[in-house]
């Protein structure tokens, strides 16, 4: 199901800006709590105050977002930075220019009363993630971060692996807290989870990434930003108000207690402590495109020079602090 949210520029709302800019955001996923910054920005007309049209698309997954941004320099897509670094070195015209998450919402599940204590609870259990550059460098960094024999491991490809878990064809899922997370508290399982940036493993974050193209307009991409984190500091800053227009817009629906649960639960991946919203770590952009190479998910190595844009996120937090 596609869920299309508008937010359009009317005359008199425009006259201080020359041009308006209509974007497409294309995501990766369904319209969950992890765009709530966007659903927000667009209900409380943030966008159209710097000028910017926006149209929120879900999406079904990495492949999708890629193919939509790649064929439309009037979009902006989401998708996690392995699947971005992978199709940038099959060729496609892609730049990342903000994350949407800091720091990765990877984590390790496992139903109840299961022990998932610390990396070694891994070894000898049936481990499911979805095929994909993503999950698949996040597991082979923690297991030779963490000295795990892979003999003692059974890692699984799976198109469902939550569903895996559930039916105990696997004995641990890793996934994302905002899909597999989201989901087992939507369906309201008990589960255990472990975090393996607590053991040594800080994966980049989603990016926003455009066209090439789409550079020729970068101040529309500033002001994307600037809208984008405002509307994240005003989902938190009041849940009594902010909580039911999240849930009047998203899908699968979610009760309004849930939506607070994984709305705290994000934090520390939207804004890992001392990072500012959509901010890019170079660090860890180079560390995962040498865990894709190491696991030859990559051939050769992308040229981040070309392929990460910094400028625009700079000057973003340039305007914002002229504006305080």
């Amino acid at each position: 199901m596609f869920v299309l949210v508008w937010t359009t520029l009317s005359p008199s709302q425009g006259a201080e800006l020359a041009t308006s800019l209509q974007y497409t955001l294309k995501l990766n996923r369904t319209i969950s709590p992890a765009a709530a910054g966007m659903i927000l920005a667009v209900s409380d007309g943030l966008f159209t105050r710097v000028g910017l049209g926006l149209r929120v698309v879900a999406g079904s997954g990495d492949e999708e977002a890629i193919a939509a941004v790649a064929a439309d320099e009037n979009a902006i897509g989401v998708a996690s930075a392995a699947a971005f670094l992978k199709a940038r070195s099959q060729g496609l015209p892609i730049v990342a220019f903000a994350g949407c998450y800091a720091a990765s919402p990877v984590e390790f599940f496992t139903l109840a009363p299961a022990r998932l204590l610390q990396p070694s609870d891994l070894e000898g259990k049936r481990i499911g993630f979805k095929r994909g550059p993503e999950l698949a460098a996040v597991f082979y960094e923690f297991v030779a971060k963490n000295s795990l024999a892979q003999s003692k491991l059974v890692p699984i490809e799976s198109d469902e692996p939550l569903q895996d878990l559930l039916d105990r064809k696997i004995d641990v899922v890793l996934g994302r807290l905002d899909l597999e997370g989201q989901e087992l508290a939507r369906r309201n399982i008990e589960y255990k989870s472990l975090s393996p940036a607590s053991y040594g493993v800080h994966a980049a974050g989603p990016v926003y990434f455009v066209h090439e193209r789409a550079l020729g307009k970068r101040g529309g991409l500033e002001r994307f930003i600037t809208a984008t984190a405002e509307g994240w500091n005003a989902a938190y800053a009041d849940y009594d108000r902010t909580i039911p227009i999240i849930a009047n817009t998203i899908d699968p629906p979610l009760s309004l207690s849930l939506i607070a649960r994984l709305m705290d639960a994000q934090r520390v991946y939207l804004r890992p402590y001392g990072t500012r919203f959509g901010e890019l770590d170079e660090r860890r952009i180079r560390s995962l495109q040498t865990q894709l190479l190491r696991v030859r998910i990559l051939q050769e190595p992308v040229d981040l020079t070309r392929a990460v844009n910094y400028d625009v996120l700079k000057a973003a937090y340039r305007s914002e602090a002229k504006s305080q």
